[in-house]
């Protein structure tokens, strides 16, 4: 009788056992979109490297450019047919998790997260009512970009460090043709573009004035913070350098491809334009600044994460795969070849002394403040409204010197501010 329960027992464990290598063997598919599509190259090489120590996982991803990825997952999230690995910014998810659309990190997500590689400002902006979402992974810092080459035709020292200097160094830059139409920019604004990005590259001149877009004046309450005197700078300084010096143009090349063409001499961007720069200009010869102060100094951190979804059917091997990701070494594959700048706290001086560009984004002045994305499911829908009324207003030509009529802009604008933020119940009274 003992042999017969001792021959049962060592066959119920050889079943468990098979039963356990087959589910390790298991085929698994994961999908990954992304909003980034020069992220590409860094996607392919981390899954080409996991699915080699785990050749039972398939994963495959799509990038889109951005405001189409932003459609996309505002269409897929809500009716559970997203991919499984999401890359998007935390105040586009924030709406999704705030209606339960996303699970919180498990406990050794969430550990991670919290165990000292990732800076606190970064935690902080994945902690959602006590409870963490995601994995940062890169970062939208900005820095002033400059043709070196032009400003030293133009006899200049180096980078603007204030706005009057901007203003300054702009009308020294900018160059036109025999009928006085500009040829050359001494500086591009982002002046036009769908979504929220206007009203944000905005604000990255409005906060060194001493506002913002909104600012929370009691806990979890806020109003619009630029219907005042730094918002009627930021929209002052954006006509005068398009109407009054006339230093840009919408018919100049703009952003990053005019900067690589060479159509203006100096514009505000993230470290991916590095990477642009190495791919489609390397012998252009530029350098990077920290952002002209005004009335303060500062730049946005605007984190880019990693989620795994709710209706991911493997959550656990999801979430291996982005802990593969987070490596150094692929993060600093991330910054060397894509030009991102990875959250992860790694040693990157390597790839600093190749790159001497890359420094600008990381180290800042003293006084010099980081500042986020505020903790709203509305802002998005804040910024996007707040951007087709600027794209109006900076092409009209009439609104050099007339500041009661840039008051009004600002106050209307203002006003719809105010209303979203009451309509979502946050509204300061």
């Amino acid at each position: 009788m003992l042999r017969k329960h001792k021959v049962f027992l060592v066959c119920v464990l050889l079943v468990i056992a098979f039963a356990s290598v087959s589910a390790s063997a298991q085929h698994i598919k994961l999908t990954l979109w992304g909003g980034y599509p020069e992220m590409a190259p860094f996607y392919k090489q981390v899954i080409e490297d996991y699915q080699k120590e785990n050749p039972n996982v398939e994963i495959s991803f799509l990038t889109h450019p951005l405001r189409e990825h932003e459609q996309k997952l505002s269409a897929t999230i809500p009716s559970n047919t997203a991919a499984d690995i999401i890359e998007t910014t935390s105040y586009t998810m924030r709406k999704f998790i705030e209606a339960g659309f996303l699970n919180p990190n498990p406990d050794n997500i969430d550990a991670f997260l919290k165990s000292g590689v990732f800076d606190q400002f970064y935690v902080n902006d994945l902690t959602i009512d006590g409870k963490t979402y995601g994995l940062p992974l890169f970062q939208g810092r900005q820095v002033m970009f400059w043709n070196k080459a032009m400003f030293r035709e133009a006899g200049l020292p180096g980078a603007p460090t204030t706005w009057d200097e901007v203003i300054e160094y702009s009308q020294k830059l900018a160059k036109y043709d025999a009928n006085g139409n500009l040829v050359r920019a001494g500086i591009s604004l982002r002046k036009s573009g769908g979504g929220s990005g206007v009203a944000e590259k905005w604000w990255f001149w409005l906060y060194p004035a001493g506002g913002t877009i909104v600012e929370e004046v009691a806990p979890g309450k806020w109003r619009n913070g630029y219907n005042n005197e730094a918002g009627l700078e930021a929209l002052k300084l954006y006509i005068d350098l398009l109407h009054k010096y006339k230093v840009d143009s919408y018919q100049v090349k703009a952003d990053a491809e005019g900067f690589a063409l060479e159509t203006h001499a100096m514009f505000t961007r993230e470290s991916w334009v590095v990477g642009h720069m190495q791919q489609y200009a390397p012998d252009v010869e530029y350098d990077t600044a920290p952002l002209p102060v005004h009335n303060r100094g500062g730049t946005i951190c605007n984190l880019v994460n990693m989620y795994v979804t709710k209706t991911c059917k493997h959550p656990d091997v999801a979430w291996d795969f982005l802990q593969f990701m987070f490596q150094p070494k692929y993060q600093k594959l991330l910054l060397a070849e894509v030009g991102w700048f990875p959250c992860l706290a790694a040693d990157y001086e390597e790839i600093f002394q190749a790159v001497p560009q890359y420094r600008a984004f990381m180290d800042l002045p003293k006084g010099f403040e980081l500042y986020g994305i505020p903790p709203l499911a509305c802002f998005d829908e804040i910024q996007t409204k707040l951007a087709e009324r600027l794209v109006a207003a900076f092409m009209d030509e009439s609104l050099v010197d007339d500041i009661n009529r840039m008051k009004q802009i600002l106050a209307d604008a203002a006003k719809e501010t105010d209303d979203i933020l009451r309509e979502n119940g946050v509204y300061a009274d």
